[in-house]
């Protein structure tokens, strides 16, 4: 990165930070009763985590990290490998856990820092390199040749690069609401949009605010974000992700997946292996929410479209950008027929 690209970088995440910490200060002044760094205290977690329809929990002992995941199904069937966004955790899998473990081995993983996975501190252990490797060693773990591959948010862009560097590793993909690695900036309202990149370079803020005012960032981006449709997402699923999140530095290694991949690229960018821009792939289903918010999804899906010529693209009708858990009958919907379809 060089000297100008990092003076904005850090210019932005300035004046960002300038903005986000006037707003707590001011609607702390309104509510002096529950100041931004409030915080309720939950010593239980909500049944919902400990549901036996989503499956049982186990740990993976891996090279360098100890991975969290919960599965259910046919170990003989095909494996279904879920990752999941920010800020998330393999809980928002749920719906899908209990639709597709009817026909396939379901694992959803917490990634490294989220959840019950191990959280390394430093930022450079959150590199897309590290992060591809867990997925490899996940599914070599698990003892299976081909997986079909679900992921979002995150955790897409991590399937991306994954799909890149291991192709003979996926039998389908379905990835969903996040960027590709080619020509995430070329639209000057998706810089716009993803001002919290910027934000998030900074030190300690990005965490405060994350967590402020009792963790209610998780209804503004679950349920309050004016969308059509957020159905599927409860009260007691925003407890959940309020408990697996209270704890001090819970925000921590999350965002260092912003820091890491702004601070230092150890990922080469990716290029095909012909002339021209394509990257041969599985066949795989790209798709977004109609009311994403954060990403320009009409953009994404041509730019990608433009790279992989055997994608299939798909605007999904209603939901936010937590698709699989606002929309989760119209997303169970697509992901069968695509599935189907490309059998």
């Amino acid at each position: 990165m060089g000297l100008f690209s990092v003076l904005v970088m850090y210019g932005l995440s300035a004046f960002y930070s300038c903005l986000v910490f006037t707003f707590l200060v001011v609607k702390s002044l309104f509510n002096p009763s529950k100041p931004f760094w409030y915080r309720k205290k939950r010593d239980k977690a909500p049944e919902c985590l400990q549901d036996p329809a989503l499956g049982t929990h186990h740990y993976a002992k891996l090279k360098g990290i100890q991975l969290h995941y919960v599965e259910k199904g046919d170990h003989l069937k095909p494996l279904m490998l879920f990752i999941h966004g920010f800020p998330e955790f393999w809980y928002s899998w749920r719906h899908q856990i209990k639709e597709f473990s009817k026909d396939y081995w379901v694992v959803a993983y917490d990634m490294r820092g989220y959840g019950d996975s191990e959280k390394p501190e430093s930022v450079s252990s959150y590199s897309m390199d590290l992060l591809v490797d867990d997925v490899k060693q996940l599914v070599e773990y698990l003892g299976k040749q081909k997986i079909t591959l679900v992921a979002h948010d995150w955790g897409g862009m991590v399937a991306w690069y994954f799909l890149l560097k291991h192709p003979e590793k996926v039998e389908k993909y379905i990835i969903m609401d996040t960027g590709f690695p080619k020509g995430f900036f070329s639209s000057l309202k998706q810089f716009f949009k993803s001002w919290y990149i910027f934000f998030f370079q900074m030190p300690y803020l990005p965490e405060m605010f994350a967590s402020s005012f009792d963790l209610e960032n998780f209804t503004k981006v679950f349920i309050d974000d004016g969308s059509v449709e957020t159905g599927g997402i409860t009260e007691e699923d925003i407890e959940a992700y309020k408990f697996t999140f209270q704890n001090k530095g819970g925000f921590t290694a999350p965002i260092n997946y912003y820091r890491a991949s702004m601070q230092k690229r150890t990922t080469s960018e990716p290029q095909p292996k012909r002339a021209e821009p394509r990257f041969d792939l599985p066949v795989g289903l790209f798709l977004f929410a109609e009311n994403d918010r954060y990403l320009e999804g009409e953009s994404l899906l041509k730019t990608a479209k433009s790279w992989i010529p055997n994608l299939k693209t798909q605007i999904v009708s209603g939901g936010n950008h937590f698709v699989q858990q606002s929309v989760p009958t119209q997303l169970n919907h697509v992901m069968r027929e695509f599935l189907k379809s490309s059998s």
